[in-house]
């Protein structure tokens, strides 16, 4: 193996030390050419320990205060902007608690985030099986990774960055959750923004809906393979336009998404918000720190603190003003029940005390993702993972710097598409959302392990990769019907919960994906994806074997298999007012009937956002930390 970088940091290699430390490892890579480029990839984080200097994260804040003004839980996506905003008052004091630690090296570098999943920075979790779909991945469960440490999923994701069009938060405030319309949101968006000032230079009409002094970066990484010219090609043969920004334009159409990244590096919530804050004394970061329950005072239902558990003990610390839940659509539900909070029915039957009866684990939605198409061709030449290896650790520069073809999207409405939200104009409004990324020899295995493939999907995958080159296409449902749930496992609040996806529950969705899959056909069988080589591919499974490849029976059948979370959890803590019977929290986020407590993160979403969901959430905290300001600047 490799030598483990020391805690010092280095200086940044040469290309012969460089070379010397490659050498080392290929000697040990036991002839295979997938594991020797991992052993180079690793070399990169365990001897360039320049990539991100761990201690320009917080300190750990061990022992925290007894007491402070706002307890904050989870420095996620929106958790960290919460806390970072509510300690630029002075005044205040601010903990934040985090089940996990810093994130690793590798995770500012983009073109390793396949890696980052199934590790210590991920929660690793399962679904229950449910007979419907993920049936090619072991046991028919799904595969639900969550970041877990400074940043959350903001340090593990794909980096995409797109806002979603305007109606998936008109919807929002249709639903009866006033200050929640886009245009309301739309200060939030810009805040959080450092968006790349030189496009706006060039696109200045961008410039009124974009902001470019917030914390999180949004650029587009370069455009390294021929693949996205074709893909391009494709889509205006089809009549789309290719769009310039997600976050300004009519979401219908394909392109390049901006990604939360700069100079090469991975731009998390934990870099953005956190980092620069450091040396506030007013805000302490506890890490490590599981939280196991909200402390609720039963005579006046207040909120006043948080048990959590360290180091092996359970300790408690109180909460002058507020304590402010974002610990993820996951976790959130999960804290809410062991404290009390949730169905009387489901709390009754754990063992758990019932302090408020609430519809808390409900309402989960999901972009269910099929996987099985992809568009091949022969073979061709490529950098190699020493050059990539190379650019990258001396310039920042080549494909390690980008996302890859991740970065590249594409929605369309179907004939299938239905509005959620009666009320809402569903015109350019898309169902269907086409993400692309390459599966190649040295990259199949993390696929198959970040999907938890069963063996013959595995097989299949390695088959298809081992002549030809591979673009898998993800057909994403953007608008599910299905709903499902969050329940506890035990009174133990160390046992993790068990997540009932409810994917294809509705019958709509399974014709709303099939249509997709047909539209991925058209795509792939364009003039401009044929001229550049292409085809297009089925994973042939034995489980549908009695149908034609390439046909809607076969697609029928292999919808149940070959499908897989989007990785955009949502509304398990839903936002609504008091005459809506199924929500948790207000439109200001305080829990409903519960004092002093509050929901920020995607888990108050009423309905999931039509496309990636990180932008969303980090405008939440952005939001709630504003209103919460507000409230506690009128009460003093």
């Amino acid at each position: 193996m490799c030598a483990v970088c020391p805690e010092a940091e280095l200086p940044l290699m040469s290309a012969s030390a460089a070379a010397a430390a490659l050498q080392a490892c290929a000697a040990g890579g036991g002839g295979s050419v997938g594991a020797l480029f991992w052993q180079l990839l690793a070399s990169l984080t365990h001897a360039q320990c320049a990539l991100a200097d761990r201690s320009a994260f917080p300190r750990d804040a061990s022992p925290p205060l007894p007491e402070y003004d706002f307890v904050v839980v989870g420095a996620g996506s929106a958790g960290a902007a919460v806390a970072s905003r509510l300690s630029e008052n002075p005044g205040w004091s601010v903990l934040l608690l985090e089940a996990g630690g810093d994130p690793s090296p590798a995770s500012d570098v983009p073109g390793l985030s396949l890696t980052l999943w199934q590790t210590e920075m991920d929660w690793a979790y399962q679904t229950e099986p449910e007979g419907r779909a993920c049936l090619s991945q072991v046991d028919g469960r799904c595969a639900w990774p969550r970041g877990k440490g400074l940043g959350g999923s903001s340090s593990i994701n794909g980096m995409t960055y797109i806002r979603g069009s305007p109606q998936n938060y008109d919807g929002w405030a249709a639903l009866g959750n006033d200050g929640w319309s886009y245009q309301d949101l739309l200060p939030f968006f810009k805040k959080l923004e450092n968006f790349d000032a030189e496009e706006l230079k060039k696109r200045p009409h961008m410039a009124s809906v974009h902001g470019c002094s917030g914390p999180i970066h949004a650029s587009k990484p370069e455009r390294l393979d021929p693949a996205f010219e074709t893909l391009d090609a494709a889509a205006k043969e089809l009549g789309y336009k290719i769009i310039e920004d997600y976050s300004a334009e009519s979401h219908v159409g394909f392109g390049n998404t901006h990604c939360s990244i700069s100079n090469g590096m991975r731009w998390s919530t934990a870099r953005g918000y956190l980092v620069p804050v450091t040396e506030r004394s007013n805000l302490h970061v506890l890490k490590f720190a599981y939280v196991t329950k909200v402390l609720i005072r039963e005579k006046d239902q207040a909120a006043y603190g948080v048990q959590f558990l360290k180091d092996g003990t359970i300790k408690e610390v109180r909460a002058r003003k507020e304590v402010i839940l974002s610990a993820g659509v996951i976790n959130t539900p999960h804290i809410l029940m062991h404290s009390g909070i949730g169905p009387k029915a489901h709390l009754d039957e754990v063992g758990v005390p019932v302090l408020k009866d609430l519809k808390v684990g409900y309402n989960l939605q999901d972009h269910l993702a099929y996987f099985g198409l992809c568009y091949t061709r022969k073979h061709l030449v490529g950098t190699t993972a020493e050059e990539n290896f190379f650019k990258y650790l001396m310039n920042r520069t080549g494909p390690l710097s980008t996302p890859g073809l991740i970065s590249y999207n594409g929605f369309t409405v179907t004939d299938k598409a239905s509005p959620v939200i009666p009320g809402i104009d569903t015109a350019n409004y898309p169902d269907i959302q086409l993400m692309f990324s390459l599966a190649q020899s040295t990259t199949y295995i993390f696929t198959a392990k970040d999907l938890t493939l069963d063996e013959e999907t595995t097989n299949a995958l390695k088959k298809l990769v081992e002549n030809e080159d591979v673009i898998l296409v993800m057909l994403v449902l953007l608008a599910p019907r299905s709903r499902g749930r969050i329940r506890l496992r035990s009174t133990d609040p160390t046992d993790l919960p068990l997540i009932y996806p409810g994917y294809l529950e509705d019958p709509d969705d399974f014709e709303n994906l099939l249509a997709g899959v047909e539209f991925a056909q058209r795509f792939g069988s364009t003039d401009a994806m044929q001229k550049a080589g292409y085809s297009v591919k089925d994973f042939p499974l034995k489980n549908c074997s009695r149908s034609s490849l390439l046909k809607h029976d076969y697609w029928r059948c292999a919808v149940a298999h070959l499908t897989s979370s989007g990785y955009h959890p949502v509304g398990t803590a839903k936002m609504g007012p008091s005459a809506d019977a199924d929500a948790v929290v207000d439109p200001w986020l305080r829990v409903h009937g519960v004092r002093n407590l509050r929901v920020a993160d995607a888990s108050v979403m009423p309905v999931i956002v039509r496309c990636n969901t990180n932008v969303a959430s980090i405008m939440i905290g952005e939001k709630c930390a504003h209103m919460v300001t507000e409230e506690w600047r009128h009460h003093s």
